[in-house]
């Protein structure tokens, strides 16, 4: 149920900003960001007790801004997504890492002067896990997923995002945001009769950017000319 809530706003929130188009003159962005997922978890159902964990989040990212206060962003990132867990008994932990390749493709609303920018991103994420590890399961009573292998590898999610941007003529646009990533597919399969009702990924990431202004470099090499 939560996911077609995510869904539905996201859309209203889309159509609202598209009711309300004014042109501007194009603007192409590109650069990296980098940060860390402050909060990393799997919703596991039945639940399993997890740590607190901290992962690598970064990409490049694309911008274009078509209209007045409204633009699209597409990213390319390698993200690290899991959970860990600590024996009661032993004090042994064990930590499941997964490395994914993300697309997120987001709808960008700004409001602001041009010097210093708000804004929010909303939209949907792809992605596809390359790397899958983890370290031993607990010697007494480990849980069955510290023993079950990943069976989905694809994977895709609803993110929203919160910013702020400080943009500059010449040194371009320095961005830092906080996003919340809630998965909509699973790890394991769901079928009635498996171990896991649900298993997706959630997290809360920070990140920093930096993005160039395409179209002022191209002004600035034709005037070179």
């Amino acid at each position: 149920m939560k996911k077609y809530v995510l869904l539905l706003l996201l859309m209203l929130c889309a159509k609202g900003i598209w009711a309300q188009y004014t042109y501007i003159e194009p603007e192409i962005s590109l650069g990296i960001n980098q940060g860390v997922a402050l909060w990393t978890t799997v919703g596991f159902s039945p639940s399993v007790h997890q740590n607190f964990d901290v992962r690598y989040n970064g990409g490049i990212t694309f911008r274009y801004i078509g209209q007045k206060y409204f633009g699209v962003i597409a990213e390319l990132n390698y993200t690290q997504r899991g959970w860990s867990s600590t024996s009661p008994i032993t004090g042994e932990r064990y930590d499941h890492r997964l490395d994914y390749l993300e697309i997120p493709f987001l709808a960008h609303i700004y409001f602001g002067k041009e010097k210093f920018r708000f804004f929010i991103n909303l939209g949907p994420k792809i992605r596809y896990m390359v790397n899958d590890s983890a370290t031993p399961a607990f010697s007494v009573n480990p849980g069955i997923e510290q023993t079950k292998p990943i069976e989905n590898r694809f994977d895709y999610s609803i993110c929203g995002g919160l910013g702020i941007e400080i943009r500059t003529k010449k040194a371009g646009y320095f961005i830092v945001e906080g996003r919340y990533d809630y998965g909509l597919g699973n790890i394991y399969k769901n079928n009635k009769g498996e171990d896991f009702s649900l298993s997706n990924n959630q997290a809360i990431t920070v990140s920093i950017a930096y993005l160039f202004n395409v179209n002022s470099l191209r002004k600035e090499a034709r005037t070179n000319r």
